[in-house]
């Protein structure tokens, strides 16, 4: 889909193909994010976001009851709103406890009384400043709120009477203060001070000055101690005994048109009348929000970890938010008391078969998170439900191994089951519950797994065969040799299918060596060059007795577009025989965007060396570079074989430097940036290579020609190959030597034909699969070396 409307876009639009995909690629994969955003919030909200005939269990605080609402059950309950209620009551009826009266406000604010006395004395005697600058310094004083009346009388009165009155401004200061005084009762001693002013101030303007300073000047000397206080309500609050309430069978809650009270929605809670959960809105929120946060942590797991699904498979990333988005809407329709049956687990062992383990961690934690803001559960326990989800699905990744055996499926779901049992016996059993709940609930965990087992390995068969997917069944069943496309592959170019073993064989122990996808890159292997099929006698390996058609055409440039055309045509004909996407990135990757360079020299001469004439692009692979490990494994291993077929080495040293020039080309050549094969990968493909093609190009004995000498009287049979005694200088000698038995006297039985040197460069039979590093080790009789 992507790929036909990035074509429209660059035949009409004039935009580049690639560039195109890769928009549209975003653009799906936005799409895909807003529409899993919406979905996902809708089924955590469901119940809010479409109420139905449940007017009762939507109600909120606040609503006004829509009709009578009566119990449907005798119950008696603990009413925790009630109980609030009385403990607030008990902690107002405890009255503050304040500390004692402090001194030292009393010396603060006496002295800050004198310092602002001299000022005003300063102010005063000032011969220099006119009245209204007076009265301007006078009322900057900040302590005091001073209005301009009261100010002109300080300055109006005679030195003597101030005196008098400053005087008894520090006396009367000093004389409230020795009592305790609250912030709460300041304004009773400012009215009560002309009371306590000296009976000497008659003139009522005087008497206003001192009560205004005084008045200004008064801060409270004893606090509140919030911390004995406080102790004092809670013992208080905790005198208080419970409040319950009772409802008969039938009795009237809420009466129709009445306001829904906090007293009123804990009634109808209580009666199972209401699910446990806030307002519809708030609800909403917390399912989008909480939607929000599973693609974010998911998209950015994936983009660390697997970036290839949102910018080369996202036909992946799309089915498998479907089968999540699936998975999680059969939890809101199972969430109540038939739970613990549900197979949730289902989802992490799809995930397993389809894109590997550490998909199916990420996409379990989603699930379970999801899962758990889904309030309806039968212990009210979001916890519960969270832990269920999460620990049996993460269970069943890590022990699905091998998912193209049955008994796989069955032993991660028997661990499943396991580990649900866990679950429920851990939330259950120190509670107050029914044991033979408890025990139903164990029998429901154990089902639980083995249904998951059994509904991943239904969904694996349907998964595979709606989309395509190279699971492990589908590459078991690619493997097969009597697959139409790989017989025909053996018929219409033999050379070209021994490779293609030879090079499965490689790449599956390279794979393995370095934990790549071993499986995968073996099958992808054998369909890697069936592009070659349509021009075989133009590759060398199908070229046994015919020559070199090469040569008889003459033309570089048509044989650089055979040559590169298998890639191609590959790539169609691996969509004509439906093979799944992923074996057909191994076909267009193989060779990267390197150049046929032989022809690309050939079109130089003949363009008299001058190579401005020439386009290398002409001779370039389409690419693009390998993606990933598997497909790079794939680029070396196909390089490697036909780099030491070609040279047929006669010893160790040969193979090494065939192989090291091969890998090392590629490294340096950029054809694997793009893969994320390190040196240390790289390194131990090298060794893995060596190491089997030193098996397979080991040294040939021809007994025919040994036989005869001996026939004729001449030395005695040495059982060395020519290629040990031309390493016989080495230090590290590559073969044993074969014994003989010098004192056999009898006659040579019929010897088989002899396997001449030159019979090395014609196509290998089948090379059996080595074995693997985890497979079971086989007697060495079954496993025999048909060249000895």
């Amino acid at each position: 889909m992507i790929n036909a409307t990035a074509r429209l876009l660059e035949r009409y639009f004039n935009i580049k193909y690639d560039k195109a995909v890769i928009y549209l690629t975003r653009l799906a994969v936005t799409l895909a994010a807003v529409s899993f955003l919406l979905i996902a919030t809708a089924i955590v909200a469901f119940d809010d976001l479409f109420p139905g005939q449940r007017a009762v269990a939507s109600l909120q605080v606040g609503d006004i009851a829509p009709t009578n609402i009566y119990a449907p059950d005798t119950v008696t309950y603990t009413s925790a709103v009630l109980t609030r209620q009385r403990e607030q009551e008990a902690r107002d009826s405890v009255q503050p406890i304040y500390d004692p009266a402090d001194p030292a406000v009393a010396r603060q604010q006496t002295e800050l009384a004198r310092r602002i006395l001299d000022f005003i004395l300063n102010v005063r005697a000032d011969i220099y400043a006119s009245q209204d600058q007076k009265i301007h310094d006078i009322q900057q004083i900040t302590a005091l709120d001073l209005d301009e009346t009261t100010t002109i009388q300080i300055l109006d009165v005679d030195d003597e009477t101030w005196q008098d009155m400053a005087d008894e401004i520090i006396s009367l200061l000093e004389r409230v203060h020795q009592d305790d005084i609250r912030a709460t009762d300041l304004n009773r001693i400012r009215l009560r001070l002309p009371s306590q002013v000296s009976v000497r101030f008659e003139d009522d303007r005087e008497l206003d000055v001192i009560v205004s300073i005084v008045g200004d000047l008064i801060r409270p000397n004893s606090s509140e101690n919030q911390e004995l206080t406080d102790a004092a309500k809670n013992a208080a609050a905790e005198a208080v005994s419970d409040a319950t309430r009772s409802f008969a069978a039938g009795q009237l809650v809420v009466a129709e048109g009445f306001e829904i009270d906090e007293a009123d929605y804990e009634a109808l809670e209580a009666l199972g009348l209401l699910r446990p959960s806030q307002n519809r809105v708030q609800n909403i929120v917390q399912a989008l929000l909480g939607s929000v946060i599973t693609i974010v942590v998911t998209g950015m797991y994936i983009a660390r970890f697997r970036p290839s699904l949102f910018y080369r498979e996202p036909r992946f990333l799309i089915l498998l938010a479907a089968l999540f988005l699936i998975v999680l809407f059969g939890a809101r329709v199972a969430a109540g008391a038939q739970f613990y049956i549900y197979p949730t687990a289902a989802l992490a062992l799809l995930y397993v078969v389809i894109i590997g383990p550490e998909i199916a961690f990420i996409g379990t934690l989603g699930l379970a998170f999801l899962v758990g803001l889904i309030a309806d559960t039968p212990l009210n326990n979001p916890l519960e439900l969270t832990a269920l989800v999460g620990v049996g699905g993460l269970i069943g990744s890590l022990t699905l191994r091998k998912a193209e055996r049955l008994n796989s499926f069955f032993f991660s779901g028997l661990m499943v089951a396991f580990a649900n049992m866990a679950v429920a016996a851990l939330f259950n059993l120190n509670t107050t519950a029914d044991v033979s709940e408890v025990a139903l609930l164990l029998i429901y965990g154990f089902l639980n797994g083995i249904l998951a087992a059994t509904v991943a390995l239904a969904g694996m068969y349907v998964v595979t065969l709606i989309f395509n997917l190279p699971t492990a069944l589908k590459l078991i069943e690619l493997s097969q040799p009597n697959q139409p496309l790989l017989q025909r592959l053996l018929r219409e170019a033999p050379g070209t299918y021994q490779h293609s073993l030879q090079v499965a064989n490689l790449s599956e122990q390279a794979a393995t060596a370095i934990g790549a996808n071993a499986e995968l890159v073996h099958v992808a292997a054998l369909y890697h060059d069936i592009g070659k099929m349509l021009n075989p006698a133009f590759f060398t390996e199908n070229q046994r007795d015919i020559g070199n058609p090469h040569d008889t055409l003459n033309d570089p440039y048509r044989s650089a577009d055979i040559i590169i055309s298998h890639v191609t045509e590959g790539d169609e004909m691996a969509r004509q025989y439906r093979l799944p996407n992923r074996l057909r990135d191994f076909i267009r990757e193989h060779h990267g965007t390197s150049e046929v360079y032989v022809f690309y020299k050939q079109a130089v001469i003949l363009a008299g060396g001058d190579e401005s004439q020439v386009d290398i692009a002409d001779f370039r692979y389409p690419g693009p570079k390998p993606q990933s490990r598997e497909t790079a494994i794939l680029m070396l291993a196909d390089g490697c074989e036909a780099a030491v077929r070609s040279r047929q080495p006669k010893n160790k040293n040969e193979i090494i430097e065939t192989v090291h020039s091969v890998i090392d080309g590629k490294r340096k050549s950029g054809q694997l940036d793009e893969s994320n094969l390190t040196l240390r990968d790289l390194k131990i493909i090298e060794d893995i290579f060596i190491e089997m093609f030193q098996a397979i190009y080991h040294p040939r004995i021809n007994y025919t020609e040994a036989i005869e000498r001996v026939r004729k009287g001449g030395e005695p049979v040495n059982h060395t190959s020519a290629s040990d005694e031309v390493n016989t200088v080495s230090t590290k000698p590559t073969m044993p030597t074969v014994k003989t038995n010098k004192n056999h006297t009898g006659t040579f039985p019929t010897i088989p034909p002899s396997v001449d040197d030159d019979d090395d460069d014609s196509p290998l039979a089948e090379v059996p699969r080595l074995r693997r590093t985890d497979e079971t080790a086989q007697p060495e009789s079954e496993v025999t070396d048909g060249d000895s």
